[in-house]
């Protein structure tokens, strides 16, 4: 995992629930805890896109459901600038879900994923139909 190469808003705060975008088999995840998440007393763990974060899966297989898996952020809603000035923004929050060494679980991701995790997550990056 490399370091992120721009600065992205954090804009999804635990309890935000994300559609899942790969085929594990979960298809809405739950935010409970954002890792390397350093805060102020009292306020709450944020993230943005390229975070990994622990998840409980609302929705989806019986197998998956309420389990606690680790996912990153492949796209968010809130609109990101980038160095050369262009703006991005999805239509939707979506996750993957990883594991220990953040190589993704699933065999493939339905959506498009944001540049900077794929360069951030070079797995994630080659299993991308789309890198936006």
């Amino acid at each position: 995992m490399k370091a992120k190469q721009s600065k992205t808003p954090r804009a999804l705060a635990t309890g935000t629930k994300l559609t899942c975008a790969d085929n594990t088999g979960a298809r809405v995840v739950q935010i409970v805890s954002v890792f390397g998440y350093h805060g102020v007393r009292r306020r709450q763990p944020k993230m943005g896109l390229g975070d990994i974060a622990t998840v409980t899966v609302k929705k989806g297989t019986p197998d998956m459901r309420k389990k606690l898996v680790r996912a990153v952020v492949i796209r968010a809603k809130k609109e990101m600038r980038r160095p050369n000035g262009m703006r991005v923004s999805f239509d939707d929050n979506a996750v993957v879900v990883v594991d220990e060494k953040n190589e993704p679980k699933g065999t493939e991701i339905k959506g498009p994923v944001a540049r900077e995790v794929a360069e951030r997550f070079p797995k994630l990056g080659s299993m991308a139909t789309i890198i936006v």
